[in-house]
């Protein structure tokens, strides 16, 4: 017997390690009564148990309220009696959980609540807050459709994951197994039919997705069966969701000719929750306690769980921590630690997992976690820590590895270097020591000479990243300071301890030093042409040549003359050179630069000399004058810089010249 679309609950996926079968137990007159009992979760730590009552008098709108959610808490071993869970949970529609996440704080619950108090169809995620559920938020299933008056969701251990028992055009028959997948907060991807291995022509209903993330758990009128409803699972064997193992059906143990399905269990493994209406009055529903055959459990899990601590003074700190599977570098879903329960989460078997706090203004510890062999179920406390930013936090970095002996960084290295260097390119201010630490030689001082090395490694790292050298300092101090921590640490495998770098920040209040500007024009020296003479941007921090001065130098470019032949200087030009002299007398930073040039007619070699000699006239004429010498430069380049073709007597004409270039020391 299956629910009405309205009043369907999601399952979520939890770990189980089940023992040997014992008889299913009715969990009595604190969760049952003589109304309908349906679609149990049990919370992760086995504590706490949610599920839905109908029509039951003390519903949120009395006997005529179609279904509330109500809550129980295991005390010294027994469950209490079950209480409504209240608003904003529950108002005059159908109410129900579907699942709570590992850590106990967020929800998903059935109908798609709106901020004017009314439902849809579909679902919604509710967060604890304060001790206190928030109003729940709907969910929204890309192309979503249903034909069938039944549905059922499951969101998976891992919140990225949801499976639908939907009926669609693309359906065998009735209702079908779907999944999608989660695109972001508030959205989730069309879903795709699981296909022909696991749905029948039949109704499959009430899927659960254990929290290996591969072994399935469904109810179906379908498969083999022993009269109503059974419970029958099934293993995922690839990435693509379409290949699963012939489904089982988990045998008389557990299914009988009753109804049996939706099921929940918690983290340890330890104990299963299902409906069937076995034993019941009226053909009612019950909830039920169990274990089940070990052939069915699923692969193990690690349940971890912990808090967020401020190591400088041992308070609480709610942070995010981010998990990452090193197989793929995959990022699994970021965990929440709060301040009054911290977190938990399920890490699978068979990889290696790093993770770390995460939160504004401080730097968390990276932690590992090797889950390569795990082969049972395992459950760790652990608490994280973080330091905050600030002048005299000492950060222990243990995974900037090493090659043995040496200064070379191995190959994972790297994620550490970068999220540091990431942490120094976004605080500009903070200024580091880099300690090094190693024990691995046999002798004091190679371990001193190591460490330092190592240290210095780092920082060259940190400067290729634009980390400016002046905010980073080198110590090595060997084997000198003994590792000791008030959290747990994680490392990987043959990773020593006593191996590590610390970060220590010695300032906040760094600034990049200003950039030199000796003659204080404004043009920093390594931009200035002139670093020792105030200037100006036009010139390239040179001083400013006036429009007088240049036309000066091109009155002497294009009218000073020699005699044929010659390095005399024409009587004509001497007024012309004078101007020049006056030029120089009056701007006393300014230095002249003469060259002179010829033509290409005749031989190369007598057109060089005459050249120079030409520039070394006009030197001695300005000499004379009364300029130093100092001041003055003069070169012949013959006939290799023209200025116009040869080919023509205008362009020979202009060739044949002398220059006047004003430069400065």
């Amino acid at each position: 017997m299956r629910q009405p679309f309205t009043i369907l609950l999601i399952l979520i996926a939890v770990n189980f390690t089940f023992a040997q079968q014992d008889t299913p137990k009715n969990l009595g007159q604190n969760i049952n009564s003589s109304y309908q009992e349906t679609k149990p979760v049990i919370s992760p730590d086995g504590n706490t148990l949610f599920f839905a009552r109908q029509n039951y008098p003390e519903n949120y709108a009395g006997s005529n309220d179609p279904q509330d959610i109500y809550v129980s808490e295991k005390r010294n071993g027994n469950w209490s009696s079950a209480q409504n869970i209240g608003e904003p949970l529950n108002d005059k529609y159908p109410n129900g959980v579907s699942s709570v996440t590992p850590d106990g704080n967020t929800m998903l619950i059935i109908n798609g609540y709106n901020e004017y108090g009314d439902v849809l169809d579909g679902a919604s995620i509710s967060h604890r807050k304060g001790g206190r559920w928030q109003y729940p938020q709907m969910i929204n299933i890309q192309e979503f459709y249903n034909l069938n008056e039944y549905i059922d969701y499951y969101l998976a251990n891992n919140e990225r994951t949801l499976l639908l028992a939907i009926e669609t055009e693309e359906s065998f028959g009735d209702q079908d197994l779907y999944v999608s997948f989660r695109i972001d907060e508030r959205n989730w991807s069309k879903p795709v039919n699981l296909g022909r291995q696991i749905n029948s022509s039949s109704p499959e209903f009430s899927p659960f997705l254990a929290a290996d993330n591969k072994t399935l758990f469904f109810a179906s009128y379908g498969h083999n069966g022993y009269g109503d409803a059974d419970i029958f699972y099934s293993k995922r064997l690839d990435d693509s969701w379409q290949n699963w193992s012939k489904p089982e059906n988990l045998g008389t143990d557990v299914n009988t000719k009753e109804f049996e399905a939706y099921y929940t269990i918690d983290a340890s493994g330890e104990d299963a929750y299902f409906v069937t209406t076995k034993g019941s009055v009226a053909n009612s529903k019950d909830i039920y306690q169990m274990t089940l055959p070990y052939k069915f459990r699923p692969d193990p899990v690690l349940l971890l769980n912990g808090e967020v601590v401020d190591l400088a003074n041992g308070k609480k700190l709610e942070a995010e921590i981010e998990f990452v599977n090193t197989n793929n570098y995959n990022k699994n879903e970021d965990v929440i630690s709060n301040t009054e329960n911290g977190f938990s989460h399920i890490l699978e078997q068979g990889a290696l997992y790093q993770y770390l706090p995460v939160k504004r203004d401080y730097v968390g510890i990276l932690q590992y976690q090797d889950l390569t062999k795990l082969s049972e179920y395992l459950e760790k406390e652990q608490k994280l820590g973080m330091l905050p930013i600030a002048v005299g936090s000492e950060i222990p970095v243990h995974h900037i590895t090493f090659v043995n002996n040496a200064d070379i960084f191995r190959s994972d290295a790297y994620y550490e270097l970068d999220r540091f260097a990431s942490i120094l390119q976004s605080n500009p201010q903070m200024q580091i020591e880099i300690i090094g630490h190693t024990a691995q030689l046999p002798l004091e001082a190679e371990n001193d000479r190591l460490s330092y090395n190592r240290a210095k490694a780092v920082a060259e790292y940190f400067e290729k990243k634009n980390v400016h050298p002046d905010r980073l300092r080198i110590n090595g101090a060997g084997e000198k300071v003994s590792f000791s921590s008030n959290t747990d640490i994680a490392l990987k495998n043959g990773i020593a301890l006593e191996d590590r770098i610390t970060i220590k920040i010695i300032s906040m209040n760094w600034e990049k030093p200003k950039p030199k500007d000796t003659d204080e024009d404004g043009i920093i020296d390594l931009e200035d042409d002139c670093p020792t003479l105030a200037g100006v941007a036009e010139n390239n921090g040179c001083p400013e040549i006036t429009e007088e001065t240049k036309e000066v130098l091109k009155e002497a470019l294009e009218g000073i003359e020699f005699e044929l032949a010659s390095d005399v200087i024409r009587e004509q030009s001497l007024p012309i050179l004078d101007k020049v002299v006056t030029v120089m007398e009056e701007n006393p930073d300014y230095n002249l630069k003469i060259s002179g040039h010829t033509d290409n007619q005749g031989d190369d070699d007598a057109n060089l000399l005459l050249s120079h000699k030409r520039a070394q006239a006009t030197k001695k004429y300005l000499l004379d004058q009364g300029i130093a010498i100092l001041r003055l430069d003069a070169v012949g380049y013959g006939e290799m810089q023209p200025v116009e073709s040869n080919d023509t007597a205008e362009g020979r004409a202009k060739n044949r010249r002398v220059e006047f270039e004003i430069v400065f020391d």
